[in-house]
């Protein structure tokens, strides 16, 4: 009889992509099916769950018709999908709008507000400040500006909460998605009603919760007649992908940091308790037990193609394009020392979350002198994002982590330039990993879990734990970066008062309808 397969579906910024494992770790299949987000306005970040299940039902379906006989074989399916993304649902169902993705900082004056007035209770209960990004901001926004969409909501779902529910028909968020939230007891691991009354939101508006390996339901016969697969098969609660992330790349204690680079860019350490600095992100790992304490840059892969998009003097919308402009630049820059002869890039490209938490803030490049090259822009712009990973690593390290290496998966982590300048700022070595399956298979790990078919949740992850390329610290380039390093934490305390002047300007020169695709 064939080994059961286990099913894993990560639902990113970009693309949906899936993975078909067995319980021994082979990948039987990979599938991956892309969409858009949309910026109807500057600050706005928007995207159709409808989008997200098409994507899904296409990666299944694709998965399936790779393999004839896991209609029948799949014995578990987990999904996991971007962070804090809210999607309001009415009682049918059906979204009533389209989701305010993570990325999104038109509610800036809500979380400012709601940090002014309850932020030290809301830490103290959530290990969270009130910031743009979150969760519960965006819903004041829309209770405000969208009176109508409000009163019709159900619930407020997540991107994997969506997901589950469009498989399932079951409102359930998973510990680990739940735990970004403000209105989550990071110490008790369960909703706060305390936090909730803080913010003035409905308990009802929130869904039930469960641990990111149990199953929380079966497939419909709806679902199943949409995606393909089996009506019955088990679904686990999922992950958010950050930590469905980090349990496949092994990164379950506290000598490693995980370092996640796509056009954003997240870090993150896992402590065996719950632990928590205001300035940074503590979350759930999927391991139930274990704290995240990282943060997410908004700009990663995004500063490089912004920079090519900038000195290319291209509005060519093909990736791919960019993407060789940016190798073929890379290799022009080896000459250009640390420090890029004193010029420091700031990448708050699209505000800023952790750990500066400002989604006003403006991206900068201090030090432009009439000699400064486009080699030396780019060396800047590659060294800024290596100084907001540090940054964040810095608040992490003084309350209590001691890592001993970085471990990086990722596109940019395929430019061995840019991992060198990673591990010369953080001042240890940098494991670049190939290809692993990414959040998705975290997912089908879990799904083992909940299938009661994995007893060690490393044991499939080991199978694909393949190192590309070390990358020890250059120690003299270290001392450069650590003295410009705190030039580099001026920056923004220093400028943060102007940053709101420019959302006028800014507004009106961009109009309404910028849109960005991945």
């Amino acid at each position: 009889m064939a080994d059961p397969l286990l099913l894993g579906i990560d639902v990113g910024t970009g693309s949906a992509k899936g993975v078909l494992v067995d319980v021994h770790g082979r990948f039987c299949a990979t599938a991956a099916s892309s969409y858009t987000y949309e910026r109807p306005a500057p600050t706005h970040a928007e995207q159709s769950a409808d989008d997200w299940w098409r994507a899904v039902c296409q990666v299944v379906r694709t998965l399936l018709a790779q393999n004839p006989d896991a209609h029948e074989r799949i014995a578990c399916v987990g999904v996991s999908g971007q962070g804090v993304a809210a999607v309001p649902i009415g009682h049918n169902g059906k979204p009533l709008r389209k989701a305010i993705l993570w990325l999104d900082t038109r509610c800036e004056e809500e979380a400012r507000a709601l940090a002014e007035t309850h932020g030290k209770e809301l830490t103290a209960i959530s290990g969270k400040i009130p910031a743009a990004y979150n969760f519960e901001p965006k819903l004041l926004w829309l209770r405000k500006h969208e009176p109508r969409v409000w009163e019709q909501t159900w619930k407020m779902l997540t991107t994997t909460a969506y997901i589950s529910f469009r498989l399932t028909d079951r409102a359930v968020m998973n510990y680990s998605d739940a735990g970004i939230t403000l209105s989550w007891n990071l110490k008790q691991n369960c909703w706060s009603e305390e936090a909730m009354a803080y913010i003035e939101l409905p308990r009802d508006l929130f869904s039930d919760v469960a641990p990111c390996h149990q199953v929380i339901g079966t497939v419909t016969a709806q679902a199943s007649q949409e995606c393909g697969l089996a009506e019955g098969t088990p679904v686990i609660a999922g992950g958010e992908d950050t930590s469905s992330s980090g349990l496949a790349m092994g990164v379950v204690s506290g000598n490693e940091v995980q370092l996640s680079m796509g056009m954003a860019t997240t870090i993150n350490v896992p402590f065996p308790y719950p632990v928590w600095d205001s300035r940074l992100l503590a979350f759930p790992h999927v391991l139930e037990g274990t704290t995240l304490l990282g943060g997410s840059m908004v700009a990663g892969g995004l500063a490089l193609d912004w920079l090519a998009r900038t000195l290319a003097g291209s509005t060519d919308s093909n990736a791919s394009a960019r993407g060789e402009w940016i190798q073929r630049e890379a290799d022009e820059i080896k000459d250009v020392p640390a420090g890029a002869n004193g010029l420091i890039f700031a990448p708050y490209l699209a505000g800023e979350l952790q750990p500066i938490n400002d989604g006003m803030a403006r991206g900068v490049l201090l030090g432009i002198t009439a000699s400064t090259t486009p080699a030396e822009i780019f060396r800047a712009v590659m060294e800024g994002t290596a100084f907001a990973i540090h940054h964040n690593l810095h608040y992490a390290k003084e309350v209590g982590a001691n890592p001993v290496r970085i471990v990086a998966v990722g596109g940019p982590t395929r430019n061995d330039l840019w991992c060198q300048i990673i591990a010369d700022a953080a001042g240890m070595p940098l494991d670049a990993m190939e290809e692993h399956g990414g959040a998705a298979l975290g997912d089908a790990i879990l799904a083992g879990m909940g299938a009661g078919l994995l007893n060690d949740p490393l044991e499939m992850q080991r199978a694909h734990a393949r190192t590309r390329k070390r990358f020890s610290p250059d120690w003299r380039n270290h001392e450069v970066y650590q003295s410009l390093f705190g030039v580099y934490r001026e920056i923004y305390p220093r400028l943060s008062d102007l940053f709101p002047k420019l959302a006028g300007p800014i507004h009106e020169e961009k109009g309404a309808n910028e849109d960005v695709h991945l």
